[in-house]
């Protein structure tokens, strides 16, 4: 690992993805590498840069698929202890991008801070949720985001304030190679009334979604005026498989893996595809995806 010298206590080669992941399956990553400063970062960057060695990012994995081929290059995941640290002053929450959104919620929550109610249930970090504007039917994490810390690809690290900020639908314009903090502006609200609505939306997604099934989340974005979901559930691809691959019965949006032992990530791609074409011939919509593809 001569591109890596001085650094082999953050690097490892030849690193399984797959329980980096939520489906819990795909292939290695060249490089593992995991930062716990932003100098130890840029110093990765520069040298990545220098080698022309691609550079991935992974939070949670909550929202990605690799292939079983696995991944070129170095895939960086932000210490979680260094990059995940949450601190509250008066009605704003400042978060490292390794934080967990649930630890997120709670935290607020703990301080009578109202806001990101709407990410209960989601798995993923704080860098992912602000980078594709996370969120539901009960809001996205966008609507509180006041600022942004960032760092492009030549290592330079900068901030990105509210005026300057766009978010959509599961996307947002930070484009920069790495988050590596975002504050968030909170309203104040009693403790008994955040839970009540966090109880709310717990109950909802658990008896409408699969909690507890090796899964990325919603599989397609929903097409304009319409629900993936639905489009899927009507063309009759309910329980539909592929090896150990399956659209839940409980919403045909979501992919779930049965068996992480026995399924391919071939097989989540060929499910895809199939769910993708079914849809496309029945009702002449195209889906697109939700989750990243690795790579």
């Amino acid at each position: 690992m001569t591109i890596f010298k001085g650094l082999e206590d953050i690097v490892q080669k030849d690193f399984p993805l797959g329980p980096m992941t939520t489906f819990g399956i795909g292939g290695k990553a060249q490089y593992f590498v995991r930062p716990r400063t932003e100098d130890e970062l840029r110093e990765i960057v520069e040298r990545c840069a220098k080698k022309k060695l691609d550079i991935h990012t992974i939070g949670r994995g909550s929202n990605v698929l690799v292939r079983d081929e696995g991944v070129r290059g170095a895939v960086v995941q932000l210490d979680p202890k260094a990059f995940g640290r949450i601190t509250i002053e008066e009605d704003l929450l400042r978060a490292g991008a390794a934080a967990p959104l649930p630890k997120v919620v709670a935290e607020a929550a703990r301080q009578s801070l109202s806001g990101v109610e709407c990410l209960v249930g989601i798995p993923g970090s704080v860098g992912g949720g602000v980078r594709m504007n996370v969120g539901g039917a009960y809001g996205d994490i966008g609507q509180t985001v006041e600022r942004v810390k960032v760092m492009d690809a030549h290592g330079e690290t900068f901030c990105r304030e509210r005026e300057d900020l766009a978010f959509g639908y599961r996307t947002s314009n930070v484009s920069a190679r790495f988050i590596l903090e975002a504050e968030l502006r909170l309203l104040p609200d009693s403790i008994a009334a955040i839970s009540k609505r966090m109880k709310k939306i717990w109950i909802a997604k658990k008896n409408s979604q699969p909690m507890s099934a090796a899964t990325a989340g919603c599989a397609f974005k929903n097409p304009r005026g319409l629900a993936a979901g639905l489009l899927i559930d009507q063309a009759g691809l309910k329980g539909t498989a592929v090896g150990g691959a399956a659209v839940s019965h409980k919403h045909a949006n979501f992919i779930i893996v049965r068996d992480k032992q026995q399924t391919k990530a071939a097989d989540v791609l060929a499910l895809i595809e199939q769910v993708r074409n079914a849809v496309k011939d029945r009702f002449d919509v195209y889906l697109e995806l939700e989750i990243e593809i690795w790579p």
